[in-house]
């Protein structure tokens, strides 16, 4: 049975090549292909069927099983003969998750913040000894994995990403270069590990993945998504959860101890004032058109209804002002001061869910910032001082919520948040990395009597803060 390029006299009942982005298969001598797989869509132009690249590992293998000739040109990548130089012993669970994965070489592992994703990752890559994509969300975890990387390996490791193009053997890339380049490069990874895999289901990027021949996937995240419509999305890039531990299962052995201690705070008689004025504009108007809510997408159906009429702009004005008032509330700062005093001798982070409250406790108490505005040569040199301990304290606006490997931070402040589970998960989980006598802390500080109470409770539906106070 011959699986390479065709000999002049060789005609296989099938043929396969890449191009840009998908499979070219060729099938006059086996017309069941088709009929078998339905995502095998004719092309008139090309005078063969098509399909997404992705769709490579299901096509090889049933051909495979099925003991049918065929040719493939598809691949690209390399095998590789790479030997982890590392210090580090793998923890139990982490061999665990090796063993899951190997199982079908497919599939997602959900591991909490600080527990060694990327270590597994690099277990998996000598494991499979081909050349591998790894792919993540932002500028600050590539550079991570590939600083990682090649201590690991001590090799060369590409990056496409931050104004850089080089590709090698083991290529990190942002989630965004990743889309960019696939049409030319989809062919030249056998394995690739989505990190922070729950951004995946977003339209360009489930595109990228697609584009990918990738028979190998990974994906790694602390939070998995809980809609259907995305698992089954990942399940179809990825493959399903082949290995998953808790934060509460690995506190303590693997993770820091934690306490999480929620602090209501009063506004003052101006801020409620101003705050049930605004709540009210905000309301009236929206009983106006409650057949809106309680729907999909009805926050947006709303909006674009108010941006209609004079009333419905200044309630959305006033919601937003609302808002602001409860997140930015002076007796959080009171009681933000009464914290960052208890813990003096700590390293502190501190989230705000907007810039405006971060830039004003960063002027009001002169502590280091980071937000999406920071430029990638400050942010690494703020980091840096934050984690030698020059700059103990650092303000961030959701920048840091993942991603970001600050194992020095053992107390967390949240000034403001929304309601999802995954950031609240994430900002704790940048706290939880094992340090010896370490134990995290993670505050909230939330208004009374504002709608931060229902928020609250909502981002704390999770087991890692079941038996919390």
């Amino acid at each position: 049975m011959n699986h390479s390029e065709p000999s002049p006299n060789h005609h296989p009942a099938v043929s396969i090549r890449f191009e840009q982005g998908t499979l070219l298969v060729s099938c006059e001598a086996y017309p069941d292909l088709p009929r078998t797989f339905s995502w095998l869509r004719w092309d008139s132009r090309s005078g063969c069927y098509r399909c997404h690249a992705y769709r490579y590992y299901e096509l090889i293998r049933h051909l495979y099983l099925g003991r049918i000739d065929y040719s493939d040109s598809a691949p690209n990548y390399n095998r590789l003969s790479l030997s982890l130089k590392s210090y580090l012993t793998p923890f139990d669970f982490q061999a665990e998750a090796l063993n899951a994965w190997m199982r079908s070489k497919r599939g997602i592992s959900v591991l909490p913040t600080g527990t060694g994703k990327s270590y597994l990752s690099a277990m998996i890559i000598e494991k499979i000894q081909r050349s591998t994509l790894i792919v993540a969300p932002t500028i600050d975890l590539i550079l991570q994995w590939q600083k990682n990387l090649e201590e690991w390996f001590r090799c060369p490791i590409g990056l496409l990403g931050g104004g850089s193009s080089v590709i090698e053997d083991v290529t990190v890339s942002t989630y965004d270069s990743a889309r960019i380049y696939a049409e030319s490069i989809g062919n030249q990874f056998c394995l690739i590990i989505f990190d922070e895999c729950h951004h995946l289901p977003a339209p360009a990027y489930g595109l990228m993945a697609q584009s990918y021949i990738a028979p190998y996937r990974l994906g790694l995240t602390a939070t998995p998504s809980i809609e259907p419509s995305r698992q089954e999305m990942l399940i179809d890039l990825i493959g399903s959860i082949c290995y998953s531990k808790d934060i509460q299962q690995l506190s303590g052995e693997f993770l820091s101890p934690y306490q999480v201690r929620t602090v209501e705070v009063e506004l003052t008689e101006n801020e409620r004032e101003q705050y049930e004025y605004h709540r009210g504009v905000y309301q009236a108007f929206r009983d106006k058109v409650p057949n809106l809510f309680g729907r999909k997408n009805s926050w947006e159906k709303f909006v674009m209804y108010s941006y209609r009429s004079a009333e419905g702009r200044a309630a959305l004005k006033s919601f937003r002002l609302q808002k602001q008032i409860s997140m930015s509330a002076q007796n959080k700062m009171t009681e933000l001061s009464r914290i960052l005093i208890r813990h003096r001798d700590a390293r502190i982070l501190i989230f705000t869910n907007d810039n405006k409250t971060a830039y004003f406790i960063s002027s009001l108490f002169l502590l280091p910032l980071i937000t999406h505005e920071t430029k990638t040569k400050e942010r690494k040199d703020i980091l840096e001082r934050f984690r030698s301990g020059e700059w103990p304290f650092l303000v961030n606006s959701r920048v840091l919520n993942e991603g970001v490997d600050v194992p020095e931070a053992n107390v967390a402040i949240i000034i403001s948040g929304t309601s999802t589970v995954r950031e609240h998960v994430q900002r704790l989980g940048r706290i939880l990395r094992k340090q010896k006598d370490k134990t995290a802390i993670l505050y909230e500080i939330i208004t009374a009597g504002t709608g931060e109470i229902y928020t609250s409770r909502r981002r704390r539906d999770h087991s890692a803060y079941e038996d919390m106070s």
